[in-house]
Parts: structure tokens; C-alpha cells; sequence
């Protein structure tokens, strides 16, 4: 049962959310809003909170997906619902694994910059290609359907179409995430050296983050067209890529939950304040800032440090240290089948430079079978660079490394 905890937390908050923002004066429209962004931020978390990558550009996928469905029911499906999702989908899965082929062989800050780049490239054309998107005026005409005698035509039912889906969400991320691939991913954000050494292949797996990741937030924005009846540049635009990034990161980038819980917080925040000033966005960004610097585990890590005095102390690291090793055979398949004679490693007049600076220079040595060597030398001997030629990780300019006559 602790285990499904996330996934019961989520099902009671969708199933009470629309009357919990009735008794503070907001209506259904903002309850699903906030499961629509729920979704999209949680899965943006797969890039942000799970593998460590920084996408400034996600709301490209939320509109994109939000025009194909659209021009899908206007054009192909007209009074469908789910045809036109799919194609949303669909065209959302192939661009995003397109383009993360390519901007995935980045990293760090470029790799962010190549998202927001291509934010800012799909928002002028969605903007200036007025015959199908409709420019300045969006794209309208959306209806929604009648699925075996329910019309969804009122809030109220199609909150309840959105939260189910919401929830189908919820639940194969969860999965997802507790799955191998999912704990491959955490290891890169974690040391993705250490992943592709351990016999991983490191780029195939940020790409598959990378497609669900805008594949899932390219279904919220399909469910945001039919919320609104209507589309337009705006979910493209940077502006609304960094209000998702904000979400994630104010509720929390390492809880699964909390990009949810920032989301919530979002739209009570844009309803309320944005009835008093225009310039709501300027004391949101403020308090982003305050989380910043005094949360920066987002509304979680609040909650927790808030409810850290009220928990019992856990004595895990004393019952670790009461118990008495005793000599555990090593296991069979560990131990060498027999000696061997000459040497298992050969290093050859290795050599590596970087521009004019040359950091291993004609270095050879052989470390025979069950012998332990040592590689000393002052700072910036190049020790470092020595052992990340020996592994693979640099090319030598020169020599060669053998190990076990390979």
C-alpha cells in the first residue's frame, strides 16, 4: 500500500479538486486547467527532475499537438474527439523524435538553448502562417463530442473525461518511472559517464525521455484545445514554456507529485491575483525567485521541512551499526577460474594533448594478474587524463592500451 501512496493521493485530489476550488470561488474551467497543466508539468519532469535536462521550449510540443488535433477535427474528423488526439500525438512523437536526434547530441546550456530556439522558430510560424493557423486570431471552431450519450459540452463532464485521462497519466508515469528505464534515467542525471561505462547506451535513452516526455505534454495540450473550444500561438510562445518550467520547479523537480502541486498552485495564483493587477506575472516571478533561494525543492520540500519536527526519528543508521559481519564467501561466479600468467594490462606509449598542452606523454606500464599498482604524481602530472585513456573515455593520441590481450 505505501507503495501505490502516490497514485491514491492523486486519485482523491482529482476526484475533490473541482469542489475544492468551488469554495474558494473558482469554477470547473479552473479545475481542469490545473489537471491540464498537471500533466504537462509532470512530464516535463521526465526531462527536468528524472534525466537532468533543462527544456526551455516544451510549450512548442503543447501547441503543436494542440493545432494538429485542431486542424485534425476541423479538416478530417469534424465532432471527434479521439481521432483527433491521436493525430496530435502522432505528429508531436515524430517531430520531437526529429529534432531530438539532433539537439539531444548537445548538452548542458546549449541543449536548452537549441529547446528555446525552436519555441521561438514554431511561435513566428504559427503567429504568421494565418491561412492554417489562423494568426492573431487563433484557431476555432472546436466542439467537443458525444461519447455514448454523454455530451461533454458542459464543464462539468468533460472534467470528469479530462481527470480519468489525468489519471491514466499519473499512473504510467508512475510505472515509468519505477521501471529500469526510469532508473536509468535518474543514473544519468546522476553521472551519465558512469552510465554509458557500465554498457548503456546513454543518447537512446534521453531520446525516448525526450519523445514521451513532449508526446505526453502534446496530450495535454489536445485536452486544452477542446477545454478552450479553441488554439493559438500563445501555448507555443517561450513565455509559456518558461510558466511550465516555473510549475515544475516551484512544486517540486524531484517528487513525482510535485510538478502537480505546482501546477495547482499556478492557476489559483493567475485566477486571483489577475483579478487585481495586470501585472500578476511580476509578483509571480517574484515569489519564483523567493523559492529559488529559500525552497529550492519547490511546495515539497517545504511541506517536508515544515512536518520534519512532527516525524519519528528513524534509527536505521544505528541498527546498521549494531549488526556483527561476520566473513561471507565471495560468490562463485566472482572468482577467477584460474591464475594467469604475464601481464593483464599493457599500457604502451600513451600520449594525449590538448591544444598545446600535453597532459600524458609516452606513459607505459603492464600490471600482472592479482598485483595492485599505483599512479603518483603531483597535481596536474595528468594522473587523471592517464586513466581516462586507460578506460576508454579519452583516445590516445598515440600508443595503445591492452587489456586481457584485447
Amino acid at each position: 500500500m505505501p507503495q501505490a501512496r502516490d497514485l491514491l493521493t492523486a486519485a482523491a485530489a482529482l476526484a475533490i479538486l473541482p469542489f475544492a476550488l468551488a469554495s474558494i470561488g473558482l469554477g470547473v474551467t479552473s479545475a481542469t486547467e490545473v489537471v491540464v497543466f498537471a500533466i504537462a508539468c509532470m512530464a516535463l519532469n521526465i526531462l527536468v527532475g528524472y534525466t537532468g535536462l533543462t527544456s526551455f521550449g516544451h510549450g512548442a510540443w503543447f501547441g503543436l499537438a494542440a493545432y494538429g488535433a485542431g486542424l485534425a477535427q476541423l479538416n478530417l474528423f469534424p465532432g471527434s474527439i479521439l481521432l483527433p488526439i491521436g493525430v496530435g500525438l502522432a505528429v508531436v512523437a515524430l517531430a520531437s523524435l526529429m529534432f531530438g536526434y539532433v539537439i539531444l547530441r548537445r548538452r548542458g546550456v546549449y541543449f536548452a538553448l537549441l529547446t528555446l530556439a525552436l519555441a521561438a522558430m514554431l511561435y513566428t510560424i504559427a503567429f504568421r502562417w494565418t491561412e492554417v493557423t489562423g494568426g492573431e486570431n487563433g484557431l476555432g471552431g472546436i466542439t467537443r463530442p458525444v461519447i455514448s450519450g454523454i455530451s461533454f459540452d458542459t464543464s462539468l463532464p468533460f472534467y470528469t473525461l479530462v481527470a480519468s485521462i489525468g489519471f491514466a497519466v499519473v499512473y504510467v508515469l508512475w510505472r515509468f518511472h519505477r521501471s529500469p528505464v526510469g532508473h536509468v534515467l535518474v543514473a544519468i542525471r546522476e553521472n551519465e559517464t558512469r552510465v554509458r561505462f557500465i554498457g548503456y547506451q546513454a543518447s537512446h535513452y534521453k531520446l525516448l525521455a525526450f519523445v514521451v516526455s513532449a508526446t505526453i505534454t502534446g496530450l495535454a495540450g489536445t485536452l486544452l484545445l477542446f477545454n478552450n473550444r479553441m488554439t493559438s500561438a500563445d501555448p507555443i510562445s517561450v513565455a509559456f514554456s518558461g510558466e511550465l518550467l516555473v510549475m515544475v520547479i516551484i512544486g517540486g523537480m524531484r517528487s513525482f507529485l510535485g510538478p502537480a502541486l505546482g501546477a495547482l498552485f499556478f492557476v489559483i495564483f493567475r485566477d486571483y491575483l489577475s483579478s487585481i493587477t495586470e501585472d500578476w506575472l511580476l509578483y509571480f516571478g517574484l515569489l519564483f525567485v523567493a523559492f529559488i533561494v529559500f525552497s529550492p525543492t519547490g511546495l515539497v520540500g517545504l511541506g517536508e521541512r515544515l512536518l520534519a519536527p512532527f516525524k519519528t526519528a528513524t534509527v536505521e543508521d544505528a541498527a546498521m551499526a549494531s549488526r556483527q559481519a561476520g566473513a561471507v564467501e565471495l560468490p562463485a561466479f566472482l572468482k577467477p577460474k584460474d591464475h594467469r600468467d604475464g601481464a593483464i594490462l599493457e599500457v604502451e606509449g600513451i600520449a594525449k594533448s590538448f591544444g598545446g598542452i600535453k597532459a600524458v606523454q609516452d606513459v607505459s606500464f603492464s600490471v600482472k594478474d592479482r598485483t595492485l599498482h599505483a599512479l603518483i604524481g603531483p597535481n596536474g602530472a595528468g594522473k587523471t587524463t592517464a586513466f581516462n585513456l586507460i578506460s576508454g573515455m579519452y583516445t590516445p593520441d598515440a600508443g595503445s592500451v591492452t587489456l586481457d590481450g584485447r
